[in-house]
């Protein structure tokens, strides 16, 4: 740091001294933007670089982001005059006569970084990818095989996705070997007040706090504010629905993809002491590339398991749920399919705690959680009624929620 003349920043020695412990393998920095997370993982990873016979690898969320740690690390060597054996700009690897390897890869081509095993990980711009977590856990987990290893997770939040849960081990007794690391934009020491009140003026507050407070909270475009404190074990009243013969008026929504996902929601519906619908999500059914005849299996144990009063389905699957009725007996109710009006529905039950999901039901909860509008939100020019949401991950427990709820307010929940 002395040689190219850059004095660390609180946020930087704080990565720094998370490597240097022994206590630590895996770091995860939630931090804000221009920071110098990034630049200084690349020279953590050069450096360790420089001990023989390592290897090194920085992940990046797509081939874009993965050019600015390679020109980076190229541009270091160069300075520092490194010898160097091998250096392929089409394949990403570097090789230095120590013996050693920097490999920089995206998550959209993490096969091509295993086979090998690694002595440090960068993975920048962590949460930009939803595919991340699962890189890590099956292709570059196992690459990180010696006592020694480590890997550093660098990010700006997006709402509450593997990038969270990562982070929340740093916290818990259960992952000793967990640091964790949040910096707002007060650390960068290039910040200017005049700037930061700049921004609150011109960025949507969803926005301001991604970007410079680093919050998990809420992300630009968020469709629906979900509490986690309606994320509960719902085991025991699951158990009474089925077991008890007490009746529930318990419905469905089904979102039917083809090439997409489909996905399938069951609610209890309960009335609380203003007389106002209550849902508790008990269930959930998301699977791709699929046939007709396994979704209608998967569809007709839940109808035997939890009595289902009404599916409400996508009424544009007009074939597909004539299918269902004609071959394997299953009903489903054309869902109203208007869709600002049945965000909005959903989105008064969300903020009033309308709506508990089981903690087992994942993509349920991550839906609720990234559901997202598609597009920039100008702060104080938003109107629900020139966006749409995304299509992705997220969408489709979305949809299947939406169609539940929506239909049920409007059609046999009293709501006009």
């Amino acid at each position: 740091m002395k040689l190219i003349q850059i004095e660390p920043n609180r946020v930087q020695n704080a990565i720094i001294n998370g490597v240097n412990s022994p206590d630590y393998r895996f770091i995860t920095a939630c931090v804000s933007r221009r920071v110098g997370k990034t630049f200084i993982a690349n020279i953590i990873l050069q450096v360790v670089a420089l001990y023989p016979g390592t290897s090194v690898l920085i992940i990046s969320p797509d081939y874009s982001l993965s050019s600015i740690s390679w020109d980076l690390q190229r541009q270091l060597l160069d300075k520092f005059d490194v010898e160097r054996e091998r250096d392929n700009a089409k394949d990403r690897i570097i090789e230095l006569s120590n013996g050693s390897l920097i490999k920089v890869a995206s998550v959209s081509r993490v096969d091509s970084a295993v086979g090998r095993s690694y002595d440090l990980i960068i993975f920048d711009e962590a949460a930009l990818n939803d595919s991340g977590g699962q890189a890590f856990n099956i292709a570059l987990r196992p690459t990180l095989d010696k006592t020694s290893s480590k890997c550093i997770f660098i990010s700006t939040p997006r709402g509450d996705n593997w990038f969270r849960e990562f982070f929340e081990r740093g916290f818990s007794t259960e992952h000793p070997e967990w640091l964790s690391i949040h910096a707002d934009y007060k650390e960068n020491p290039r910040v200017h007040d005049n700037d930061v009140e700049e921004a609150r003026k011109t960025m949507s507050n969803a926005e301001f706090q991604q970007e410079y407070e680093a919050n998990f909270v809420t992300f630009e475009g968020q469709v629906w504010a979900f509490q986690n404190s309606c994320i509960q074990d719902l085991t025991v009243l699951i158990n009474k629905v089925i077991n008890e013969p007490v009746r529930h008026e318990i419905i469905a929504g089904l979102d039917l993809g083809f090439r997409d996902q489909t996905a399938m929601v069951v609610l209890l519906v309960e009335q609380d002491e203003d007389g106002l619908n209550k849902y508790y999500l008990l269930d959930e059914y998301v699977a791709t590339h699929r046939s007709t005849e396994k979704h209608a299996q998967e569809i007709n144990e839940r109808v035997d398991i939890f009595q289902l009063d009404y599916i409400f389905a996508d009424s544009a699957a007009a074939q597909t749920r004539y299918d269902l009725a004609a071959t394997y007996d299953i009903s489903t109710v054309g869902a109203i399919k208007s869709v600002t009006d049945g965000i909005g529905a959903v989105g008064a039950v969300i903020d009033n705690n309308r709506l508990v999901i089981h903690e087992e039901c994942a993509e349920s909860i991550y839906a609720v959680r990234n559901y997202k509008w598609k597009g920039h939100v100008d702060a104080g020019a938003w109107n629900i009624e020139t966006q749409k949401p995304e299509h992705n991950r997220a969408s489709h427990c979305a949809d299947a929620i939406r169609y539940a709820i929506y239909t049920y307010e409007r059609s046999m929940g009293g709501i006009t």
